[in-house]
């Protein structure tokens, strides 16, 4: 005759595999924001962004999602860890992948909020960029900036720059050099190949 298996083991065991989606899940797409994106967007130009431009209204739907996601978290592990048929290991596990999701929401705060902390930078640098007009028709144009030579270029403007044929890049850190192009963007939205890379050295 079998035995009867207590409801709450199934409950607990649940939880077991929510806290691993959780955390998986999480750490996808939070590798996907801080290193991959960037690198996708080189190679296909036209895929759209998962990054939120900072401190937007979507940027604060994913960072308060973040919040919650870590709470979860942690009330799983914590019933993860006191639940006797999950063996020490599956726990130990656990709780380095609940950590490790964690600390990656702190990082991408970090990355893609603009903060920056007054022991990084003590003076406030503004890199103002310039180019002639395109001599087709166009909408507006793109800014793209990178740290390395010739590839890995990111945009950094948050609209369509229409006015003028000039952009402050206020997102810069002393010491470091920059790799900018534009790219002019028809009624159609389709971008025009790079312009001449611009380097500039930030004192």
């Amino acid at each position: 005759m079998s035995s009867a298996v207590p409801a709450s083991s199934g409950v607990k065991s649940r939880t077991f595999l929510i806290t691993w989606l959780l955390a998986v899940g999480s750490g996808v797409y939070l590798i996907e924001n801080l290193w991959v994106d960037a690198w996708l967007r080189t190679k296909f130009d036209r895929l759209p962004s998962l990054v939120p431009e900072a401190l937007t209204p979507w940027w604060f739907v994913v960072f308060g999602v973040g919040g919650i996601v870590c709470v979860v978290l942690i009330v799983g592990q914590v019933l993860v860890s006191q639940h006797r048929r999950i063996s020490l290991p599956a726990k130990v596990s656990t709780g380095i992948a609940v950590i490790a999701a964690c600390v990656l929401w702190g990082v991408w705060f970090t990355a893609t909020s603009g903060a920056r902390s007054a022991a990084t930078r003590t003076h406030q640098h503004v890199v103002t960029l310039t180019w002639n007009a395109s001599t087709s028709a166009v909408a507006g144009y793109n800014i793209y900036r990178s740290t390395v030579k010739g590839r890995d270029y990111v945009k950094i403007n948050a609209t369509l720059v229409k006015d003028g044929l000039g952009y402050k890049d206020e997102e810069v850190d002393s010491g470091k050099t920059y790799y900018y192009v534009t790219r002019s963007v028809d009624a159609k939205g389709k971008e025009s190949s790079d312009s001449a890379e611009v380097v500039v050295t930030v004192p």
